[in-house]
């Protein structure tokens, strides 16, 4: 698997950026984690919307979901351009229901997520954990060919994922708290030392730090992380490919 950052913000971007979307890339296709503010400008440098195997949203808050539209859009013109065979295949929390019905149409097939899926998309295994935020939000793990990409969504520390992210090969994982940081309260989240304590107990390869606050002390954070794990501890490259 290769994993290319589009975006890590959380809550919205710092000029130029982008909030939550990542872009894993098998043999057989290709898989969009979330799809945040500035996502689809992202995505459009690395591919286009009909080789997207399917596209997973954590959850519904717009930082994780604000383009999904936009690329509803681009899916309406492929589809009557006939460069697209099938619909935007969409996986979503079924909460809140508002925002969730605002996602329906004839350009999408929705699959609403919870504990119990289990899916293939672009030849890997996907499964979901509940974790603990202010809303329904799920942690992704993908295995693919014997390597292991987890996610954690918008959560604070819990143990559904660490067992969720034994033995990972590469962990995402937020970090939103930061000391002396403005961005937000906390509730829902984690600190760069908790995202560590999980990749810790995890025995986790390698941790990458994201949904990045815009007034963090970014090398504080990685510091405090590589203080709790052992393994090798990354900031978000929005210009390099990580190889699973």
């Amino acid at each position: 698997m290769h994993v290319q950052i589009l975006g890590y913000w959380g809550g919205y971007p710092s000029a130029g950026g982008a909030t939550a979307g990542y872009l894993v890339t098998t043999e057989e296709g290709q898989i969009l984690l979330d799809c945040g503010s500035g996502i689809m400008s992202r995505l459009n440098c690395h591919t286009s919307v009909e080789r997207l195997s399917g596209v997973i949203v954590s959850h519904l808050h717009h930082d994780h979901m604000a383009d999904i539209g936009i690329l509803q859009y681009a899916a309406v013109g492929a589809i009557r351009n006939q460069r697209m065979k099938h619909k935007l295949r969409l996986f979503v929390p079924e909460e809140p229901s508002d925002i969730l019905e605002r996602l329906y149409g004839p350009h999408s097939e929705i699959t609403l997520i919870d504990k119990t899926l289990r899916v293939r998309l672009a030849g890997a295994d996907i499964e979901f954990v509940p974790v603990q935020h202010t809303i329904s939000c799920y942690a992704v793990k993908i295995t693919y060919q014997g390597k292991t990409l987890v996610y954690s969504g918008d959560t604070s520390y819990c143990e559904s994922l660490v067992e969720l992210a034994h033995n990972a090969d590469i962990l995402l994982c937020e970090a939103t708290i930061c000391e002396g940081s403005c961005h937000t309260t906390g509730l829902g989240h984690m600190n760069a030392s908790q995202a560590a304590m999980v990749a810790e107990k995890a025995k986790v390869k390698k941790l990458v730090l994201v949904h990045l606050p815009g007034d963090g002390d970014f090398e504080l954070m990685k510091q405090s992380a590589s203080a709790v794990f052992g393994g090798p501890v990354y900031l978000p490259d929005t210009s390099g490919v990580y190889t699973v």
